[in-house]
């Protein structure tokens, strides 16, 4: 089966965050929940770097979590 994108693994190493902290901005709803492959792995889009790149500088000017969601879900439905 060939899978289009990025096990959480992989989007862990290239963004330098945790698994753990991954699943949390999903649970909190920063990032969408991913598809996953038959034996249950999560593959997020490539575009979820950009996003993780993002609520990272967010973090560092210190914007919470909530406020990241919030800004994240604005930029997801297309809303300014």
């Amino acid at each position: 089966m060939s899978r289009e994108g990025l096990l959480i693994g992989e989007v862990a190493t290239r963004s330098g965050l945790s698994r753990k902290a991954l699943r949390l901005y999903e649970a909190r709803g920063i990032l969408s929940s991913p598809r996953r492959t038959r034996s249950g792995y999560r593959v997020y889009p490539p575009e979820v770097l950009g996003i993780l790149a993002f609520v990272q500088q967010g973090r560092r000017l210190g914007l919470t979590l909530t406020e990241l969601r919030d800004i994240v879900v604005l930029r997801r439905t297309g809303a300014t």
